[in-house]
């Protein structure tokens, strides 16, 4: 006679358990990183947008100033409001240089704007830099 097999069967769905188990838990860190990824994303194309709304700010502002001196584009740096992106920080830093040619003098404008939100230590912080150069 053969002995009976007893419990085979338990340690089969203990194992599918484990398995299935192990599973579900890769497909949620999966999803969880993915969802980071896509976040960073768009925060990231966020940024780029105030960086670049900070510089046709200033680009507005350089066209409206009727004096022709540009002031204000000493190399400091302006905190430029974009009512947009409320959630960043948009600075924009203006240097000039003028070229003195025979034909007649140019002025070259140097524009970079930067834009961050969040704070470093965050998982949502994103920071980025945009830079223009305009001849006048």
């Amino acid at each position: 006679m053969k002995p009976k097999q007893q419990g085979v069967a338990l340690i089969a769905a203990i194992f599918l358990i484990v398995i299935i188990g192990a599973a579900v838990i890769l497909l949620a860190s999966l999803s969880t990183r993915n969802a980071q990824q896509t976040t960073q994303s768009l925060l990231k194309t966020r940024a780029e947008q105030a960086a670049n709304a900070g510089i046709e700010a200033s680009v507005q502002r350089l066209i409206e100033d009727i004096s022709s001196t540009y002031l204000w584009c000493d190399g400091s740096t302006a905190n430029v409001a974009v009512p947009a992106y409320t959630d960043f920080t948009v600075l924009v830093t203006c240097t000039q240089h003028e070229y003195h040619r025979t034909s007649q003098p140019v002025t070259l404008i140097y524009l970079s704007a930067t834009a961050e939100s969040g704070s470093v230590d965050s998982v949502d912080y994103v920071w980025t830099e945009t830079m223009a150069t305009l001849e006048l």
